[in-house]
C-alpha cells in the first residue's frame, strides 16, 4: 500500500520558463510526508517532533526529472517506503497526472531517525517500524521515467 495526496502548483512553485521550479518539486513531496503523518499514520508531525521528540531529517536525496509539471496542475503526490534500517527509513515519492500512471518525477530520500532532544540518531521506536512497514513498496513497484 501506499499513500498519496493532491497538491496544486501556484504561481511562486513555477518558474520563468513556465514549469515547476524544481526545489518546490521537492518542497511538495516533503508536504505529503507531513500529511502521511497526520491523515494516514493518525499522528500530525509537529506531535512527531516536539511533543515525541521524534525527527527524520533527510541525510541522503536522489531526485530524477521526466515530464513537466505546470502552473495549476494537481499532480497526485505518492509516498511508499522504500526500506526500514535500524535508524533510517527510504522512502519513494512521485507524482503522476490524472489516471496517467507514468511519474512526471519521483526521488528516493533516505531520512535517519534523530531523538530531537539530543540531535542525535536513534532506533525507529517499534510501533512506527510496524506502522512504516503498510506502506512498504517494492524495488519493482517504484515508478521507474517515461
Amino acid at each position: 500500500m501506499t499513500f498519496r495526496t493532491r497538491l496544486r502548483y501556484r504561481f511562486g512553485d513555477i518558474d520563468d520558463a513556465g514549469i515547476a521550479y524544481y526545489p518546490k518539486l521537492l518542497h511538495y513531496f516533503h508536504c505529503a510526508f507531513e500529511d502521511w503523518w497526520s491523515d494516514a499514520l493518525g499522528r500530525p508531525y509537529p506531535q512527531i517532533l516536539h511533543d515525541d521528540k521524534l525527527g527524520f531529517p533527510a541525510v541522503k536525496l536522489e531526485a530524477e526529472f521526466f515530464s513537466p509539471v505546470r502552473y495549476g496542475d494537481e499532480p497526485w503526490v505518492h509516498l511508499g517506503v522504500l526500506r526500514l534500517g535500524g535508524s533510517s527509513v527510504e522512502f519513494g515519492f512521485w507524482m503522476t497526472r490524472g489516471d496517467d500512471p507514468k511519474p512526471l518525477c519521483r526521488a528516493r530520500v533516505t531520512t535517519a531517525t534523530v531523538d530531537m532532544a539530543k540531535m542525535e540518531k536513534c532506533a525507529l521506536p517499534a510501533a512506527w517500524r510496524e506502522r512504516f512497514a503498510v506502506f512498504s513498496l517494492r524495488e519493482e513497484d517504484f515508478p521507474r521515467g517515461r
